[in-house]
């Protein structure tokens, strides 16, 4: 998606700069069988991550933790998004789902929709933008759904604005 348009006063997003409804679509590599039994052999070691005969008469093929599918779709949106905006911090990531096993071979694309935003009353320097992400496969199966709370730096300030 195209970027939005910035104010004059900064060259990076802000509160103001996301509206509801509006959507970013991203897209990752392909995950390949290394890369998967890589991260779970640091990160995720399960024997239905890293032996792929112990996986497959599980689930078919090798699958990816589901911490793994977490990073690998929220890469390219940090890459690209976040990286131009001025984010405080998230404030954590609701109802995080994982739906589908991800498989070597599988390319992730990732839709993030901004879903509602308030400004803080207690702290008018900032406001909550509200994210629902929803990953799916290049088959188009949803793999994954989550929603995060992420703080933004706000451009202006207003008592009456704070909710």
């Amino acid at each position: 998606m195209e970027m939005p348009t910035l104010s004059n006063d900064s060259q990076r997003m802000r509160f103001e700069d996301y509206q509801i409804g509006q959507v970013f679509e991203f897209q990752s590599l392909p995950l390949s069988k290394s890369d998967i039994t890589e991260f779970a052999h640091e990160w995720d070691p399960q024997l239905i991550h890293i032996d792929e005969a112990k996986a497959t008469a599980i689930h078919g093929s090798l699958i990816a933790s589901g911490y793994q599918t977490l990073l690998t779709a929220m890469r390219p949106v940090m890459a690209e998004l976040m990286v131009k905006t001025d984010v405080i911090g998230a404030a954590g990531i609701n109802r995080l789902k994982w739906l589908k096993p991800v498989r070597p071979g599988d390319i992730l694309s990732t839709k993030v929709e901004v879903t509602d935003k308030k400004p803080s009353r207690s702290k008018p320097d900032r406001g909550i933008v509200m994210i629902d992400v929803t990953t799916k496969n290049q088959n188009g199966e949803t793999v994954m759904t989550l929603e995060v709370p992420a703080m933004m730096q706000r451009r202006q300030t207003t008592d009456q604005e704070a909710i």
